[in-house]
């Protein structure tokens, strides 16, 4: 039975109220799917913590973060500290077979993933390096190009005395887009010489981010206020870390590669290539570019116009050094024939830069780079 309200004053009363009655609600549920969120984050947080322990408490490992993160823009992550034994060092480098005066030749192995996945070939490099008598550093790190590569081989000579007589640089397809948003600004020292990627300290800001955001999510807070303080952090981690996308990193491959984009990413490799002879016990420095998918297929595929091997040939003929500088370009080599034949399975499904199978990095990229040092002794 409905009850006839006269008074207007008394309609109005019951409109707010009904509408205060909704407001209560909708929070309760929000907040309760905020809570559902948080629980998730803190149980996650739990994982990482536990995966990450070191690399967020040790005090030495925090030490060599500070000291190298801004200079070099990133070091490797937590993953490679996978025992209390393993140094804080191993976040730029780590040894395979280590350098020695004896050793025939001591090669170093520098650039970004592509370097890293040399990880996939160790017992074939120290097979390898065994029979030549040759001592090996891997010194691959994500994301790296000419600039890092530049410092990283600066410090690891200056810090750490290693100084290899030839040095492996993989020159990745992606190194033209992260040199032109990763690294576009850079700090010299008064003479010009390239000093730091990164102002001094964003690593801390970006690291007491990290853990007010941890922190937050753990609090005693409501869970909406934990949610919104949660967005806040991460969106000013965002702003710190200025990580370009992953379109940006390959515009310069899809779109094509124009004469001072050009000059700019070619000025940085021959930066790299005067510092690598910069130590006279260096005897020879090895190149490699090779093809993405997308500079092989026309089909579903857009193919790439821009193409690093074309940039770093153009560099290298021009080198003082070239009688010193061996180009190995997958695309320009017989190792093409192979790799057309067996394109469905060479690279990553779905991978947008277009890594190669764990497999084919073993048996297929390194085994023919290191077939190129056998006669250099």
């Amino acid at each position: 039975m409905w009850i006839r309200i006269k008074n207007p004053i008394s309609k109005y009363f019951a409109f707010y109220l009904l509408l205060f009655i909704a407001f209560i609600i909708s929070i309760a549920v929000i907040e309760m799917v905020a809570k559902s969120y948080v629980i998730k984050r803190i149980k996650k947080n739990a994982e990482t913590q536990k995966t990450e322990y070191r690399f967020n408490n040790d005090k030495k490992t925090i030490k060599f973060i500070n000291k190298y993160a801004d200079r070099l823009h990133h070091l490797r992550g937590p993953s490679v500290l996978i025992s209390d034994k393993s140094p804080p060092s191993d976040l730029l480098f780590s040894v395979t077979i280590p350098f020695s005066k004896i050793n025939n030749q001591n090669v170093l192995i520098q650039g970004d993933s592509w370097a890293v996945a040399a990880k996939y070939s160790k017992t074939f490099i120290k097979k390898f390096g065994g029979k030549e008598g040759f001592g090996v550093v891997l010194a691959g790190v994500r994301s790296y190009a000419p600039s890092p590569m530049t410092l990283q081989l600066e410090t690891l000579r200056d810090d750490f005395s290693i100084k290899p007589s030839i040095i492996i640089g993989i020159i990745d397809q992606t190194d033209i887009g992260d040199e032109l948003f990763n690294y576009k600004e850079q700090i010299n020292d008064t003479s010009g010489r390239l000093n730091s990627l990164l102002p001094i300290g964003r690593h801390k800001k970006i690291r007491s981010l990290v853990i007010k955001r941890n922190k937050n999510i753990t609090s005693s807070n409501f869970s909406i206020a934990i949610l919104l303080k949660h967005a806040v952090y991460h969106f000013q981690e965002r702003v710190f870390s200025r990580a370009p996308s992953g379109s940006d990193i390959l515009s310069p491959l899809i779109n094509g590669v124009d004469i001072s984009l050009n000059q700019y990413f070619s000025f940085r490799l021959n930066r790299y290539i005067e510092k690598a002879f910069d130590d006279r016990n260096m005897k020879k420095l090895i190149l490699v570019t090779h093809p993405h998918r997308n500079h092989l297929v026309n089909n579903d595929y857009i193919k790439f116009k821009g193409e690093v091997g074309i940039l770093v040939n153009q560099v290298v003929t021009k080198s003082k050094h070239k009688n010193k500088i061996i180009h190995i370009d997958f695309l320009k080599s017989d190792k093409l024939i192979f790799l057309n034949k067996n394109i469905a399975t060479a690279f990553i499904k779905n991978d947008p830069f277009s890594h190669l199978t764990s497999k084919m990095y073993s048996e297929y990229y390194y085994p023919f780079i290191f077939s190129k040092l056998q006669n250099l002794k």
